[in-house]
């Protein structure tokens, strides 16, 4: 063997031998740079499973929300148009003058209304229906209760109540304006 090819063997010996020593013994663990990068990579899955429950408890939470928003708008009109929407609140509020025992001397399906620019929510759309009818005050509370424990989601906007004879004051004469609500997009 020549002499260069000696050098060259005992320079890769010794870089094995070095190479070994550095791998395999604890005594030289703090000439590895590796750790440091063992604890980084720690820390990064770490935070990629925080990141995995945070994931988990926003669907969780997406899911609470979506049935949610399904029961609410269980309560929405089913009318595929404005006209039948109100179709709906007329036979509700017929249903519930009826229960009380109170004759409608008039029913009345106004315009639809549009959320505002600045509403939130802007898939809805409003459908208003007037009811006149005369009734006692004691009748009077028991269909405002059953307007707002309605199963279709309804609320009285405006209220207009009189008495009708000063002498009969158990007797006034009432026009409630009772809005319900529809998804826009069924239009």
């Amino acid at each position: 063997m020549n002499r260069e090819r000696k050098y060259i063997l005992i320079v890769g010996a010794v870089l094995l031998l070095v190479g070994v020593i550095y791998r395999f013994l604890p005594e030289f663990e703090g000439f590895q740079p590796m750790n440091d990068e063992i604890v980084l990579k720690q820390r990064k899955v770490l935070k990629y499973q925080q990141m995995v429950q945070e994931r988990n408890a926003l669907q969780e939470e997406q899911l609470a929300l979506n049935r949610a928003l399904e029961r609410a708008e269980s309560g929405l009109l089913t009318g595929e148009t404005p006209a039948l929407a109100a179709v709906d609140i007329q036979n509700i509020l017929n249903d519930i003058a009826g229960r009380s025992k109170v004759e409608v001397s008039a029913m009345r399906v106004l315009q639809p209304v549009e959320p505002e620019e600045k509403a939130t929510v802007k898939d809805y759309l409003t459908i208003p229906v007037q009811i006149t009818f005369n009734t006692s005050v004691r009748q009077l509370k028991e269909i405002l209760y059953r307007i707002e424990t309605s199963l279709k989601l309804l609320r009285v906007s405006e209220m207009r109540v009189r008495l009708g004879n000063i002498k009969q004051a158990e007797k006034v004469f009432a026009t409630l304006t009772v809005e319900g609500f529809m998804k826009k997009n069924k239009i």
